[in-house]
């Protein structure tokens, strides 16, 4: 008996420390982010892609490479899954507008639209927006694929940042 009071003694006492195991989703996207910062890909935590000027609550991960020159910078976002935003009038990206992408913010400049509908047409299932802002270009993805779909995103998100060095250059 009091072996079994002991047992069930150190059972309580373990118990709340196996709280801090992560499960296996959590080691995914320990893995997912370790393996994007080797790449030179920045994490963060971001607003929604579609968020109003108010909508300050950070509630989705982009995936972002820094700009490669101050003159690169651009403003705008590319989102799906939401009915905010605007279809592109101007961008020749028919596949972007039939896919359901709409613009928040700004539209980005009639030459990007080529590039634009490729990548659309790349990216893994799990990205919902392009955001290309002071800091960088990313993506807004929600971590659900594996190193597979990370190495589409990093391979996409460099073709975008040598393009908009591309085109700061052109400028």
């Amino acid at each position: 008996m009091t072996w079994l009071l002991i047992l069930f003694g150190v059972g309580i006492v373990v118990s709340p420390l196996m709280w801090f195991r992560q499960s296996p989703r959590q080691k995914l996207i320990t893995e997912l982010r370790r393996s994007a910062n080797s790449m030179g890909l920045q994490v963060s935590l971001h607003r929604r892609p579609d968020a109003r000027e108010d909508e300050t609550r950070l509630e989705s991960v982009c995936y972002r490479l820094p700009w490669l020159d101050d003159s690169c910078r651009q403003n705008w976002v590319l989102h799906r899954y939401s009915n905010r935003g605007w279809q592109s009038d101007t961008l020749s990206g028919a596949a972007i507008n039939s896919a359901g992408w709409k613009w928040t913010i700004a539209e980005a400049d009639p030459q990007w639209g080529h590039l634009l509908e490729e990548t659309v047409a790349d990216i893994p299932a799990g990205v919902s927006a392009i955001i290309a802002n002071n800091t960088g270009i990313g993506f807004i993805w929600n971590e659900r694929d594996d190193s597979s779909d990370l190495q589409k995103v990093a391979q996409n998100l460099k073709k975008l940042q040598q393009t908009a060095k591309k085109f700061a250059y052109e400028a």
